[in-house]
Parts: C-alpha cells; sequence; structure tokens
C-alpha cells in the first residue's frame, strides 16, 4: 500500500493555517506519520477576519494529533492574520484548546536579542514602529478611514503582534528562528523528508523601504483613501500593467503609503521553505513579496515544484514575475506529475486580494488552482491535497 502526504488547508477566511501530515521513515525505519503546523490566523476585522472560525480548526488539529505534540510549527512572519489564531483558541474558548510542538520554527527577526546583533535593521525597526504608532492615532483620531486601512492597521500592531509571539514561543522548548543559510540539523525530527529554508534573509533591514512625509489630512477627492493595485484602476489600453502599477505605486504619499510600506517589509521577512518527500516537492511561501522572490532568485534557490502554497492570499505584490515564476513553475513540467497551487483568501477583505485576473493569467495556465475561503461556507473546515508515494 502506498503511502499518502496530506496538505490540509484550513478555510480561516483572509489568513493561513495549514496542517501537513508525512509518512516519514526511510533506511529501514518504520515509517511514522509527521505533522508540521504553519501558521494560524486572519484578518482580525470584517467578514475575511471573523474568530468563530478558529475553534472547528483548531479541534480538527487536535483530532489529528490523536493528544500527541506537533512535530514542527512554523510561524512564517509577525502579521496578526498569520498569529493570533492560537492565542485565541487558548485564551478565548471555553473550554481553551491549546497544542505543544516537539520543534518550531519563527522567522529570523523575531528572535528575542535578534536587534542586538543586527544594528541597521534595529534602527529601521525602531524607524518603522515610531511611523505605525503615528500612522494608528492618526486613523484612530480622523474621520472613519476606509474599512480596509483600519484592518491593515490592525493586522500590523506590533504590540499585539508581540503577545502572541511570545504565547507561540511556549509552544516548545526547543525554539528556532530561522533564515536561508542556518544551520537545520537537529531542528526538526525529519529523517526522510528533506526540508530546505529558501528565505528571508538573515538581516531585514534589506526589507525596508523609504517612509512617506506623514501628509495629515491629505487624501483623495471625496475624503477616501487611495487603495493598493488593481482594486480601483486599471491600466490604459496597451500600457504595461507593471509600469503603471508602479508608477501609481510612486504617487502615492502619506500615511497610506506608509502603512503598505510597513505591511511589505514585515511580509518580506517570511519564512520560505521546500518540504521534498519521494519525488514530490511542495513549496510554502508564507506571504513573501517581490524584494523576497528577487534576492531568492538572485541565489539561484528556486527550483521546480508541484505544490505551492500561493503567497500573500493571491496579491499582485505575492506573486513574483513571469521570469522568477518560471524557475518554480516552469511552462513545461520536469516530470507528468499533476501541479497544484493554493490561494487561502477572502474576498473584500483587502483591496487586490485575491487579484483572481492575476492569478488566472501567472498561475492558472501551469497548474490546478484552489481557492481556500472564497466562495465556502463556514461548514467547509478546510480542502485536503494528497500525494501519494
Amino acid at each position: 500500500m502506498m503511502d499518502t502526504l496530506r496538505v490540509r488547508v484550513y478555510n480561516v477566511r483572509c489568513g493561513d493555517a495549514i496542517l501537513v501530515s508525512v509518512p516519514d521513515g526511510g533506511a529501514g525505519r518504520k515509517t511514522q506519520t509527521r505533522h508540521v503546523l504553519i501558521d494560524v490566523g486572519n484578518a482580525l476585522s470584517r467578514e475575511g477576519g471573523r474568530d468563530f472560525v478558529f475553534e472547528p480548526v483548531v479541534a480538527d488539529i487536535l483530532k489529528v494529533l490523536g493528544g500527541q505534540p506537533l512535530d514542527l510549527y512554523v510561524m512564517t512572519h509577525e502579521h496578526l492574520d498569520h498569529v493570533q489564531g492560537l492565542p485565541y483558541a487558548a485564551w478565548e474558548l471555553k473550554p481553551p484548546l491549546e497544542l505543544r510542538a516537539d520543534y518550531a520554527w519563527f522567522t529570523a527577526s523575531a528572535a528575542p536579542d535578534y536587534y542586538d546583533g543586527h544594528p541597521d535593521a534595529r534602527k529601521k525597526k525602531a524607524a518603522a514602529r515610531a511611523v505605525y504608532d503615528a500612522v494608528a492615532r492618526y486613523v484612530a483620531a480622523a474621520a472613519p478611514a476606509a474599512p480596509w486601512v483600519r484592518t491593515m492597521v490592525k493586522n500590523n500592531d506590533h504590540k499585539n503582534t508581540a503577545v502572541c509571539l511570545d504565547y507561540l514561543r511556549g509552544l516548545t522548548a526547543k525554539p528556532t528562528y530561522v533564515y536561508r543559510g542556518c544551520k537545520l540539523t537537529g531542528k526538526h525530527p525529519f529523517r526522510e523528508a528533506k526540508l530546505r529554508v529558501w528565505a528571508p534573509e538573515e538581516d531585514t533591514s534589506v526589507y525596508y523601504g523609504r517612509f512617506q512625509p506623514m501628509a495629515l489630512g491629505a487624501g483623495v477627492p471625496g475624503g477616501g483613501e487611495a487603495a493598493p493595485g488593481a482594486a480601483d484602476v486599471e491600466p490604459p489600453p496597451g500600457v504595461d500593467a507593471g509600469a503603471f502599477y508602479d508608477l501609481v505605486d510612486s504617487r502615492r504619499t502619506g500615511y497610506v503609503d506608509n502603512l503598505l510600506a510597513l505591511d511589505c517589509a514585515a511580509n518580506n521577512t517570511s519564512v520560505v521553505f521546500s518540504l521534498e518527500w519521494r519525488g514530490w516537492k511542495l513549496l510554502f511561501a508564507g506571504d513573501a513579496e517581490h524584494r523576497s522572490w528577487r534576492e531568492m532568485n538572485k541565489r539561484g534557490l528556486l527550483s521546480p515544484v508541484h505544490f505551492l502554497k500561493v503567497s500573500h492570499h493571491g496579491s499582485k505584490t505575492g506573486i513574483p514575475e513571469r521570469k522568477i515564476l518560471e524557475q518554480f513553475l516552469p511552462e513545461k513540467a520536469r516530470d507528468r506529475r499533476r501541479r497544484r497551487a493554493v490561494v487561502s483568501t477572502y474576498p473584500d477583505t483587502f483591496p487586490g486580494i485575491p487579484d483572481i485576473k492575476l492569478v488566472e493569467s501567472e498561475l492558472g495556465p501551469w497548474c490546478d488552482v484552489t481557492y481556500v475561503g472564497m466562495g465556502m461556507s463556514p461548514s467547509d473546515l478546510y480542502v485536503d491535497f494528497l500525494f501519494k508515494g
């Protein structure tokens, strides 16, 4: 009988929660199923962030574990739509639902002493937090902002994130803060399956751009806010879409620009890792955006995969340009195995998320795309992806 690797993608609306169950044996060892949990969270407000989703999700994870701890927990990055689900289940549910992990990975910059050894990153992080605090104060005091703005402010709240992170560190006695090039020996229990970290950089200062002067009170005509990307404006016929959106982005100033820059910097610290098992290669990309993809490509790390967790909930910022995408999802597969991609998302939470037109044009021709969360009822708890080996 063939073993089966299973990727279970939970319906948490606009967030991520993924349980990977891997038959792990090899070299004459008895095969045992090991479980990797990646993130658990959603966007905190509006329909994309309803907390009622977490109780059945965490209950199902515990059922799969059967009283045993997770073999590995992975927190991809410090955004509440990726980290708040497990603390919620432990603190808010009655009775509480809690799990433990033998090993846990966190993005490198989440280490308690990280900024002691990275002075450039410390300066940029301090500047980013000061900008966030200014944006949050303005949005709280100003006339009602667009709902997506308030949702993004909540999602980037570094104080609430720190509380969740402290809880998640307590899942294990063996926390590891990972980055490309770090040694993984002894940092996970796998013997047969191979895990490799593709991102982030050890020094996260490369992900911080410049912040705009705060032109408080300035907005678009009518008192609204400029929204990102393809949600509210389309390029004229014959104009390159990428160049057009770059121009649109460059024209934005003020608190919306800064909020988007903060969000992008945190996304680019995402742990991106591959898992290889019996000829299958699976890629879990967190919310990595274009800068992270370019760094991975520059170092020759990208290689063809059979399964992709699409980055950043199917936005234009999470899907790399075609010449980079071709490296891990080439037009012609090197084997006859079916290729699949999954987008964990929920409409109308943030502008341009998901960008269905982009997802279908850039991913659809080369693999089967599944949307989890979008068009699903609350009773649709998850979607399973199975790999025989």
